[in-house]
């Protein structure tokens, strides 16, 4: 068997799990080369841990140096471009050739998207996380905005977490009566790739803690010194503290390599997560942030449905791409993602609530929750216990 190698762009969850997973499927000699600007993982869900300043950013960040011993080739560095016609990838470090390309790089924020939005805090950096918390301990009078001024972003739950968080924390301050929180966002409903379901839980949750909802307002501007959000309908609402989720975009080196189509994004088949490109590549594959994946039955041009964009997804597009790598090279049948998924939404108070997704339902995609409890909380603290001491 002629050795082959398999280069995976990312190291988050998808590109973690994609790599742990070939190791255990193919013979050691199959090089695995997982490359990444930084060297070390955390997990998504941890950054509102230190927005609140319940965690350090290095009590949350975990070495990737450890993928040495599992048989994977580590290599930080950045990726400056990907050329499809001679197969390979550029790197600050010099070039690396492949037979199989895996593009996990995430997704990168563009604070410039919108004009002034500068003015904002976000919590989807470890070092905007860290300023928020700051900003939050000086924090107790006045109103509070949670801005989603684009769609798709991570973690489709992470701005309502956020906003249940924050008015617990003012609670245990004992300055809830003195903030008024308000979510303003472009999705015409809660986490719509859920499904109405979790739409309507979501609603309920943020109503219960007195956080009013605003949803089909497109963020046009903000300005800071008026302390301003303009949307696209006219109106505008004051803060005195806002908090947004970044406009995402794909990887420079993505876009300039003519990887993304209309929605910005990578198309991936949504069985195969294969990418329908020429390559000298034997297979090219786009998994998690940096792919966009329709959802069936849902075709709506002004609004598109899509899979999200969730940190356990990418690790089942993982698991699958690994299949599929192995059946080709092993000759055998390779398994087809099934669009399942699953997150945690922390409420407060150490509470949580599990919902389980079945993304490629029809006539509409469903999430299943139980209310949240203290249970719940702690079976998202062990599953990323497991998770780590299974790949890292």
């Amino acid at each position: 068997m002629t050795t082959k190698t398999t280069l995976i762009l990312g190291a988050g969850f998808g590109g973690i799990i994609t790599a742990n997973a070939l190791r255990r499927q193919l013979p050691s000699d199959h090089r695995i080369v997982l490359i990444d600007k930084l060297p070390t993982f955390h997990f998504g869900a941890t950054k509102p841990w230190v927005m609140l300043g319940h965690k350090t950013v290095a009590e949350i960040s975990h070495s990737r140096e450890a993928l040495g011993r599992r048989g994977i080739e580590f290599l930080q560095a950045e990726i400056r471009q990907i050329d499809l016609a001679k197969g390979e990838v550029e790197t600050e470090h010099g070039s690396r050739r492949g037979d199989y390309l895996v593009i996990a790089l995430g997704a990168d924020y563009d604070m410039s998207a919108i004009p002034g939005l500068a003015a904002a805090h976000e919590f989807y950096t470890l070092e905007g996380a860290a300023r928020l918390r700051e900003a939050l301990r000086e924090f107790s009078r006045g109103d509070l905005i949670v801005l989603v001024p684009r769609a798709p972003f991570k973690c489709p739950p992470a701005p309502y977490e956020a906003a249940m968080l924050m008015d617990h924390a003012f609670k245990e301050r004992d300055v809830r009566d003195n903030v008024r929180i308000a979510l303003y966002t472009v999705e015409g409903a809660p986490m719509a790739t859920a499904g109405a379901e979790m739409g309507s839980f979501i609603r309920e949750q943020l109503a219960a803690r007195g956080i009013s909802f605003h949803p089909t307002k497109k963020t046009s501007s903000v300005d800071g010194e008026q302390r301003s959000v303009k949307f696209d309908d006219g109106s505008e609402a004051h803060f005195d503290l806002l908090v947004t989720v970044p406009p995402h975009v794909a990887p420079k080196a993505v876009r300039e390599a003519g990887l993304t189509n209309q929605s910005g994004w990578i198309p991936a088949d949504p069985k195969t997560l294969k990418v329908a490109r020429e390559s000298a590549f034997r297979a090219v594959y786009a998994i998690g942030d940096v792919s966009v994946v329709p959802l069936p039955g849902r075709h709506k041009p002004d609004v598109p449905l899509v899979l999200p964009k969730a940190g356990t997804v990418a690790d089942g597009q993982g698991q699958i791409v690994a299949s599929q790598i192995a059946g080709e090279v092993l000759g055998r049948p390779a398994e087809t993602f099934a669009g399942v998924g699953t997150c945690y939404i922390e409420t407060g108070g150490k509470q949580a609530v599990r919902g389980e997704g079945q993304f490629y339902a029809l006539p509409h995609p469903v999430m299943r929750t139980t209310p949240p409890d203290g249970a719940q909380y702690e079976g998202k603290l062990t599953w990323m216990s497991d998770w780590l001491r299974a790949n890292l």
